[in-house]
């Protein structure tokens, strides 16, 4: 259904009129313009900005092509003009119809009538100029009253004369290289748009899958500790002889046993870390101290390993360091594990660590340095991962789950820091965690 619309001037509101000289600067720009894609987009440019046209689109004859070309559109996406597509041979297309007319035909919101304005209602106004007889295109204008504005129909005849003078064989070649980049691009982005929306999916997918994980591993955790707590317990009990005396060699199990009992809780306890800091429950508590003391605290903590180890064991800082603003116990536990994995893969020779303050970046730098196996350069970068060893084989000579050091770097992450490593092999590595010396708080 389509309403008749004339194309004689209505009075328009004073704040409507355009200026006489913006009538007049188009005029001498299309005059002098020997671009048809440029003097269209300058015309749609002036309707949306003068006659207070929304959406507008101009669309010319081709006669090498089945359908028109649009040359020049005003608040229309590219995936609809790439989506419209109007047979120019198509007699019984409302719009071809509305171009073999002399006057504007109006589409109401309810005609039905394919467009890339969707259901709004608009206007087909035939780019005729003068007497001529058939007409180069259409202008498609929305419109919320029926009859066309006075601007509207003075744009018109600007624009009939220019597309009747510019509408030559070279600019009809150049438009429908730009209406197929125009296809190709809205192609891309649909297949863009598809891949995003896919690889959205598997996103939600993954972090679900990881988040049961979590849960999983989380409660199996809480699960092993309760019976592991009470064979400790036991374990206590009978070492002090609450049940009676023991023998040597009753007391030797029993150390064995609290041994490993203790080291399967130490593991357990490292998967209860990994799966709140990846569920964000892992809280900060933060407090202001010295790295000294930090550092006092966690060698005499492992002063008995260290005196088992036989190792050159020393601490180089400054007393006078700053005041660090972060999560102590979280420190403790990065530079606890980086110590001790010092330690552990340190056959002989010497353990260092150091700290330091980097004024310019605000930074405090903690280094761990031994002199241990070290480690090859492409295992550096996988050392950080979970459950990740240096040495994966079963007849491997260190223990562990391979948790410590992916622990330490997602602590350190939290805390606003980085852990580095540099290492060679049979010289030892240098793991050195940085962080500003202000956490900030969650």
């Amino acid at each position: 259904m389509h309403l008749s619309a004339s194309i004689a001037p209505v009075p328009a509101p004073d704040v409507r009129k355009p200026p006489m000289k913006a009538r007049l600067a188009l005029a001498e720009f299309l005059l002098a313009s020997g671009d048809l894609q440029a003097s269209a987009r300058q015309s749609v440019d002036w309707l949306a900005r003068y006659a207070g046209v929304r959406q507008a689109i101009v669309a010319v004859v081709d006669p090498a092509s089945p359908h028109f070309l649009l040359v020049a559109e005003h608040g229309i996406s590219s995936a609809a003009i790439a989506d419209f597509v109007i047979g120019r041979d198509d007699t019984a297309h409302p719009l071809v119809q509305a171009m073999a007319r002399t006057e504007p035909t109006g589409f109401a919101r309810s005609s039905g009538v394919p467009s890339p304005f969707g259901r709004t209602a608009f206007h087909a106004i035939p780019l005729r100029s003068g007497d001529q007889s058939r007409a180069h295109g259409l202008l498609l204008v929305t419109a919320s009253q029926p009859e066309i504005d006075p601007d509207v129909a003075w744009l018109t005849r600007q624009l009939s004369s220019q597309v009747a003078r510019l509408l030559t064989k070279r600019e009809l070649i150049a438009m429908r290289f730009g209406q197929e980049r125009m296809r190709l691009y809205s192609q891309q982005n649909e297949q863009l748009r598809r891949q995003h929306s896919v690889l959205e999916d598997q996103r939600k997918e993954l972090e679900q899958t990881s988040a049961l994980k979590s849960q999983f591993l989380a409660n199996i955790s809480h699960e092993f500790r309760t019976p592991l707590n009470a064979i400790l317990g036991y374990t206590h009990m009978l070492l002090h002889g609450v049940t009676g005396a023991v023998t040597d060699a009753q007391r030797k199990s029993l150390t064995r046993i609290d041994s490993n009992a203790r080291h399967l809780l130490a593991l357990i306890n490292d998967i209860l870390d990994i799966t709140r800091i990846e569920a964000g429950r892992m809280p900060l508590k933060v407090a202001s101290f010295r790295i000294a003391d930090l550092v006092d605290e966690v060698m005499s903590e492992l002063e008995p390993i260290i005196r088992r180890s036989n190792l050159a064991v020393t601490a180089q800082m400054r007393r006078t360091l700053p005041l660090i603003e972060t999560d102590r116990q979280k420190v403790k536990q990065i530079v606890l594990n980086l110590l001790n994995n010092a330690l552990k893969f340190t056959p002989s020779g010497s353990v260092t660590i150091g700290a330091t303050f980097e004024s310019s970046d605000r930074v405090m730098a903690i280094a761990v340095r031994d002199t241990g196996v070290g480690i090859p350069e492409e295992s550096q970068s996988k050392i950080f991962e979970d459950f990740r060893q240096l040495d994966d084989s079963p007849t491997r000579g260190y223990g562990g789950t391979g948790l410590g050091l992916s622990i330490c770097r997602r602590l350190a992450q939290m805390l606003g820091g980085t852990i580095d490593v540099e290492s060679q092999v049979g010289e030892g590595s240098t793991f050195t965690l940085r962080l500003p010396v202000r956490a900030r708080g969650r």
